[in-house]
């Protein structure tokens, strides 16, 4: 909490609810202190604002919204936790599980946790009265910033990969493999290291907003914010390409079809318009099923990008205002007034503060969009198919009644041959004796659990002969003439052929019997 005591020897000449900067060491973050020189009371005297800012900005409910971001923020946590050991344990076909996917839960673990370790530790804002704490002097300050500057970086980055990946596949037909994975993970968690190691490093990080540490105003656009809006740029440009050309197939299917209908009421289509027809159709369902395939990718591009820029957007314009507002005090001068002379009820003020600064709707805006992002993709990236398959999972686990299977069961059910199950009838077409079993007596059914070690086949034994039995229409093979085609007589006179020097064979019988000719 600011100290908005009236009186207090830490003011000296300063108005309250000012202290002077010269009743305080040089400990805690001394860059982040909103102060400023006071030449009308005293040549060198420096006055600065109580620690935190935010008390002197925005109501008390304001700690109330920070609070419940940070508790969204638990329960999103939990969600990818449960659903990145659902992608480690369950198999592949019920989670649909991805590389890409992997990696951006891993980001957004990251950003949940930035708000989860402040929740359980509520670490001080403050070193004293006017400066807050940084990651050098609050090891959960240090935490909680690297945590967010690690989580932003990444899912910034692979939001870019993912919205890369569609495109390859939706525009231009390709199917990234494996060169594709190795540059993906090579060069994106080389371009979050390389940003991280920087940010941490040159900027910093320290209490500007909530119990969460934030990315300090000197040197941020060049080390954090110009490379995550360049990074979010291009993911934009990106999807935005793929929108286009998923909406001009969209169009050009339409319209040969449009243009097919009135060519065939008119007359038959020419074969170039045929061709062309026919592109359209196949490359409108390709990109149909492309986008059917990947409608949650695509809404996860679209999400974290609104959220990634519009942060982005907020905090560089805060930094901007911060900056202009040290350099030029004429320009806060009214809000100041207004502290000086409303110091015991500083809520008449707020107004003046946030159109100073950032209003506190645009604040609570960026703390529910960061919060729900982690909900956001366990809702998109989750599958109906995940809870029954926990739950055999579970079961066939801890379940104490699983069913015992020999291994000898086993062994035989990898063979296809012996699921040929053989009865041996006592009807006159009797079956062959298959080769692969031999049963006991006739007329029992083969089961491999019950049999002996004598009824073992013979795989490499003696061959079993067949007879083979050609269908009656087959004429693969050639067959003897049947005995009704050898009995078949042939009149001469009945057809009126013609005699020629043939052997005519001798009449047993006068001519009414012809047909004992033999």
């Amino acid at each position: 909490m600011a100290n908005l005591t009236i009186s207090s020897p830490l003011r000296g000449l300063c108005p309250a609810p000012f202290f002077d900067a010269t009743k305080f060491s040089n400990g805690g973050f001394v860059a982040g202190r909103f102060c400023a020189p006071v030449p009308q009371i005293k040549a060198d005297l420096v006055c600065c604002l109580p620690c935190p800012v935010t008390d002197l900005l925005y109501p008390p409910e304001f700690k109330t919204w920070y609070r419940v971001a940070e508790g969204l923020n638990v329960g999103g946590l939990v969600a990818l936790a449960f659903l990145l050991l659902s992608f480690l344990c369950l198999p592949p076909e019920k989670t649909r599980r991805h590389y890409l996917s992997y990696c951006l839960i891993i980001g957004a673990i990251l950003l949940a946790l930035g708000f989860v370790v402040p929740f359980g530790a509520e670490p001080p804002q403050c070193y004293d009265e006017i400066t807050p704490n940084d990651m050098f002097s609050n090891l959960t300050c240090a935490f909680s910033g690297a945590f967010l500057i690690s989580g932003g970086l990444a899912i910034d980055v692979w939001i870019f990969i993912r919205a890369l990946s569609m495109h390859l596949q939706i525009c231009w037909d390709v199917m990234p493999g494996k060169k594709f994975f190795y540059w993906a993970q090579g060069l994106g968690w080389g371009v979050i290291a390389t940003f991280f190691t920087i940010t941490i490093t040159i900027t910093g990080v320290s209490f500007r907003f909530g119990d969460v540490c934030h990315v300090n105003s000197a040197n941020s656009m060049k080390d954090f914010w110009g490379p995550l809006l360049a990074i979010a740029g291009a993911a934009m440009v990106v999807q935005l390409a793929t929108f286009t050309y998923c909406i001009k197939v969209y169009i050009k299917n339409m319209w040969s079809d449009e243009k097919t209908e009135t060519q065939s009421s008119a007359g038959l289509p020419s074969y170039t318009t045929s061709v062309r027809t026919r592109s359209a159709r196949v490359v409108y369902r390709r990109v149909r099923k492309v986008v059917w395939l990947q409608w949650r990718g695509i809404l996860i591009v679209v999400f974290i990008l609104v959220d990634v820029i519009f942060f982005s957007v907020v905090f560089v314009y805060l930094n901007s205002v911060e900056t202009h507002v040290v350099n030029d005090v004429d320009k806060a001068m009214p809000y100041l007034l207004c502290l000086i002379s409303n110091a015991a009820k500083i809520e008449k003020c707020f107004a003046l503060g946030q159109e100073l600064f950032v209003n506190q709707s645009t604040v609570i805006a960026i703390l529910m969009m960061l919060s729900v992002a982690g909900l956001q993709c366990f809702i998109l990236l989750a599958r109906a198919s995940m809870f029954p398959a926990w739950w055999e999972f579970i079961r066939s686990k801890f379940s104490s009644k699983r069913e015992f299977v020999s291994l000898d069961a086993k062994a035989y059910t990898t063979d296809a041959r012996n699921f040929e199950l053989m009865k041996v009838a006592t009807s006159p077409t009797k079956a062959p004796e298959s080769a692969v079993t031999s049963p006991s007596s006739p007329g029992a059914d083969f089961d491999p659990y019950r049999r002996s070690l004598t009824d073992t086949p013979d795989y490499f034994g003696k061959e079993v002969q067949r007879e083979y039995r050609s269908p009656t229409l087959s004429f693969s093979t050639p067959r003897a003439p049947s005995q009704a085609a050898m009995r078949v007589e042939w009149d001469p006179r009945a057809t009126h052929a013609r005699g020629g020097l043939g052997f005519h064979p001798p009449a047993t019988e006068d001519e009414d019997g012809m047909k004992n000719r033999i």
